[in-house]
């Protein structure tokens, strides 16, 4: 399962190659068919980086931004994802970009599924670009080891795009875009930081018998991931 792997000194100018590369596919979509569809991971790692592509220079009214996950809790909660992106990459021009929240003003993500995942379908997908993070765990999105040993979420077709989830490994429900709707995506970036993730990668990467979620993106994603890591 061979890696596109690009290395940098540190997070900045990772962060700084990776908004020009994603940037420069959106571009290409937007000349290709007027639009582009991206999701991109949440937690800290991605910050800087959601900075940096913010600042790049495209047609931003003609992008939908999907997150791969989110945590159910309130838009405006320091956990959310939606809140991040819009701290961070919808800010300047790229404020004229379309999110697509995967959170709503439910009880549970079980009971906001249906609309969500409709949505999702019908203005998401086919995605451009994904960009997905990696937590020391191996879990991908809102897919976790857990999960993995009852196959939820990680075939890599016939399975709804959107999924609600409940794990051990996470403190509140999630909901998630699956990997048959990640692998939508004809760029795909893993955007990894520090030696410890690393270990894991290049660990789940050798053994085929690892059931890691990262281990699934590697064996079943139908184009070459692009590896940006910084120690």
């Amino acid at each position: 399962m061979p890696l596109s792997e690009h290395v940098f000194d540190d997070g900045a100018s990772l962060a700084t190659a990776l908004a020009k590369a994603v940037a420069a596919d959106l571009r290409g979509a937007i000349a290709r068919r007027g639009k582009a569809r991206l999701a991109v991971s949440g937690g800290s790692t991605p910050r800087a980086f959601l900075c940096e592509l913010s600042k790049q220079t495209l047609d931003w009214a003609h992008v939908t931004v999907v997150p791969v996950d989110d945590r159910w809790v309130a838009p405006d909660h320091p956990r959310s994802n939606e809140r991040l992106l819009r701290e961070t990459l919808f800010q300047g021009a790229a404020a004229k970009a379309q999110l697509l929240p995967l959170r709503r003003p439910a009880p549970t993500p079980e009971s906001a599924l249906l609309p969500v995942l409709t949505q999702v379908a019908n203005e998401g997908l086919p995605l451009d670009v994904a960009v997905l993070g990696m937590g020391e765990d191996g879990h991908v999105a809102s897919l976790f080891p857990d999960l993995a040993r009852r196959d939820i979420g990680l075939q890599s077709s016939g399975r709804a795009p959107v999924l609600a989830i409940r794990s051990a490994s996470a403190p509140e429900p999630r909901i998630t875009l699956t990997l048959s709707a990640i692998f939508t995506a004809p760029s795909l970036y893993l955007h990894i930081e520090g030696a410890k993730k690393r270990a894991v990668l290049e660990n789940a990467a050798r053994d085929p018998r690892s059931t890691l979620p990262i281990r699934s993106v590697l064996a079943g994603a139908p184009v070459t991931p692009s590896l940006y890591w910084s120690p």
